[in-house]
């Protein structure tokens, strides 16, 4: 067990102590109400989120922490990325009174490992996705590429490939859910959720880690079959980890207040799923899919032949499905239609988004990024916020699209964390003014 000092002690349960006093608001039930509503494909106002991602540490600088264990300041940046996201960013986000202990658990690898050179390993910090979330990055702003060396350097490496098995750490699990319970009781709900990177949807990113993404375009061209059986095998190794956390009892809701998959809110009253008994979590009970980042650029017959009989089981698996992360997806998604649970499709900001609201109308949550560009750069340039967004709104509204807008995918906002609260201001004029 850790030795919680007093200060840290009482600077946990006074953090603490507002995130519930947020949470108790009314405000944050018309949030939740809204953002079910928008998960149910019900007609609401588009929702406004802003997800910071690397620049929390310019908006909660690390310095400022007043913990010294390093999991302890895991747990105080997160509580102060609560407060800072209703006190300061004011967006559509809402907070709820609870802390969330993921899991202390990993995969092995696939038989084989990819090299990795990093010319500033000491120089990068970590950084939290969310606050109701326990997914972590490390920093790589003005810190220079990391190298990856593929290790499969043959097809015939294929047969080198083994399924990643999953481990579990109980004790170190238990011990941090003990603390957590020790220090938030009385203030917050403390509960087990383990996020699992998003549930291991990066099934086309570990077939570039492993293959090396130029290889894997030639051999796409020269050999699809082959690229075919590499997915398969990986597919297969992805769902076996998804048997392993489901058999062993590690799955936990995300139908909450947490961000999910590659952005978004979670709320939903559908939700676990009809015969959940309360406590032995069900992939079908939970928000999972899949993202194709790392293939942007093939063709939309070489995405519906060859890679998406292979996503589809992964997505369909759970109960709400979500796709995507920065590929734009406007010819895509014809295909993407048709897996049977899609409930949610990122739209990047290299998407058509004229293309992508006609074809996805409100099938699925149009689920938006704009250029995070605007915000993090030299100069805050607000018209082009408002017209980007007012262009955004103007498509969705005619389509009748079902939409959430977030600015996410930053690195830095040149210190000026007022650039975030004024990115949500210009969000909901444009917004309003679209759908008056």
């Amino acid at each position: 067990m850790i030795a919680v000092t007093r200060m840290e002690r009482a600077c946990l349960r006074r953090l603490a102590g507002r995130v519930a006093e947020i949470a108790a608001l009314p405000e944050q039930a018309a949030k939740r109400r809204d953002i079910i509503a928008l998960n149910r494909l019900d007609p609401v106002l588009p929702r406004i989120y802003c997800f910071p991602e690397g620049a929390w540490l310019e908006c909660i600088p690390p310095e400022t922490l007043e913990c010294r264990d390093p999991l302890l300041r895991g747990w105080e940046t997160r509580l102060r990325m609560a407060i800072f996201t209703h006190d300061f960013l004011r967006d559509d986000q809402p907070a709820d009174p609870v802390f969330n202990v993921p899991w202390h658990g990993w995969t092995d690898d696939w038989g084989m490992t990819t090299g990795v050179t990093d010319p500033n390993p000491d120089a990068r910090r970590t950084y939290y996705l969310h606050a109701y979330s326990n997914l972590s990055l490390s920093s790589h702003s003005g810190l220079g590429a990391v190298h990856y060396d593929p290790p499969m350097k043959s097809r015939r490496d294929l047969d080198r490939l083994r399924t990643p098995q999953l481990h579990v750490d109980t004790g170190t699990s238990a011990a941090w859910l003990e603390l957590a319970h020790e220090l938030f009781d009385g203030l917050l709900d403390v509960r087990r959720r383990g996020h699992w990177w998003q549930l291991l949807g990066g099934l086309c990113q570990t077939a570039t880690m492993l293959r090396g993404i130029d290889t894997l375009m030639i051999d796409l061209m020269e050999d699809p079959a082959w690229v075919g059986e590499f997915l398969a095998r990986l597919a297969a190794g992805h769902l076996h980890t998804l048997d392993q956390l489901e058999a062993g009892g590690y799955l936990s809701l995300n139908n909450g207040c947490e961000w999910i998959h590659t952005g978004g809110i979670g709320c939903s009253d559908e939700l676990p799923a009809p015969g959940f008994d309360g406590r032995h979590v069900r992939c079908r009970d939970l928000w999972g899919g899949v993202e194709t980042q790392d293939i942007t650029g093939i063709s939309p017959a070489a995405f519906e032949t060859v890679f998406l009989p292979h996503l589809r089981p992964i997505v369909e698996r759970f109960g709400l499905g979500c796709y995507g992360c920065c590929e734009p997806l406007h010819d895509w998604l014809p295909a993407l239609k048709t897996i049977r649970n899609l409930r949610r499709v990122s739209i990047s900001p290299w998407a058509d988004i004229a293309r992508c609201a006609q074809r996805l109308g409100r099938a699925a949550v149009f689920s938006c990024k704009p250029l995070p560009t605007d915000v993090c750069t030299g100069r805050l340039d607000e018209a082009a916020i408002h017209e980007r967004l007012t262009g955004i709104f103007t498509h969705t509204r005619r389509h009748d699209c079902r939409v959430e807008v977030m600015l996410k995918d930053l690195h830095t906002v040149c210190h000026q964390p007022r650039r975030l609260q004024r990115w949500v201001e210009l969000s909901r004029q444009a917004r309003d003014q679209v759908y008056a």
